[in-house]
């Protein structure tokens, strides 16, 4: 006979002990780099540490070619039912998941609330499939990424060395707090050595603790490498075309940082332990 009681426990212990899902947007903060290269091989290098991964489109500015992610129906088309969830996720041959989460020409542009709730609750679902979810994103017009989720989950911001760069962060940090109120955000430093990093990344958390009583976290830094546009050109991330070079271990660092920060979560436990 069979035991539907012990089949139940050990089923939702497994769902209760699966690592939660950890949702990180990406906001770029310099004109001048790759936004897309880089969520790639982060991306990748995730990956190869043994958790699934999903990147979500969800930029005004970066190409969806680059992820070659044109064809595809956006979530909010399967939100509206024109568009199945499973023509929604393209595949990689490195097994990284691509979605889009709004047609560009709607991405600065807030959703109504009915809308949005709709999509936010579409896009807890999806999520649940993989342990990190890498959104590309960008700002709408309120000063805000476009889902619940997305603003109450970790946001880094990417930066470089050059002064503009470094404004636009701080003023992206200012823009999101003026919304949010205060939280903490990550820091990447692009384009630059770890000493580099460390100073810029001290300089702004200097004044965001001062004027604005924020904590900032440093997740890396990654520097200039020729092997990131050869592994570009070859159509492969870095940390597969070329596993040694230093972009290659500055993104190992980075993903190791995102994947010891997702802790199994407990809710419920003490029920099925009942049962």
């Amino acid at each position: 006979m069979v035991d539907f009681k012990n089949d139940q426990a050990a089923g939702l212990r497994r769902i209760m002990t699966a690592p939660k899902p950890r949702v990180v947007s990406i906001i770029s903060a310099s004109s001048t780099q790759d936004q897309s290269r880089m969520m790639i091989n982060l991306a990748a290098s995730i990956r190869a540490q043994g958790n699934d991964v999903l990147i979500m489109h969800a930029s005004i500015t970066s190409r969806e070619s680059a992820y070659e992610a044109e064809k595809i129906p956006t979530l909010l088309e399967v939100a509206s039912g024109s568009a199945s969830l499973s023509a929604a996720i393209k595949n990689t041959k490195q097994d990284i998941a691509i979605a889009k989460l709004l047609p560009k020409s709607q991405t600065s542009t807030p959703l109504s609330n009915d809308v949005g709730d709709v999509l936010n609750q579409l896009f807890d679902q999806l999520v649940l499939q993989y342990e990190i979810v890498l959104v590309d994103a960008t700002l709408n017009s309120d000063d805000l990424l476009p889902l619940k989720t997305l603003n109450d989950s970790d946001i880094l911001i990417q930066l470089t060395r050059e002064p503009e760069s470094i404004k636009d962060a701080y003023t992206l940090i200012k823009r999101i707090c003026s919304q949010l109120g205060r939280r903490s955000f990550g820091i990447i430093v692009d384009d630059a050595s770890e000493a580099q990093a460390q100073a810029v990344f001290n300089n702004i958390a200097q004044v965001a603790k001062r004027f604005m009583q924020i904590e900032l976290e440093f997740f890396g830094a990654i520097p200039a490498d020729v092997h990131l546009g050869r592994a570009a050109k070859l159509g492969r991330p870095v940390i597969d075309a070329f596993p040694l070079t230093p972009a290659s271990n500055a993104f190992k660092q980075i993903a190791q940082r995102l994947n010891s920060k997702i802790t199994p979560t407990n809710t419920g436990l003490d029920y099925a332990a009942q049962l």
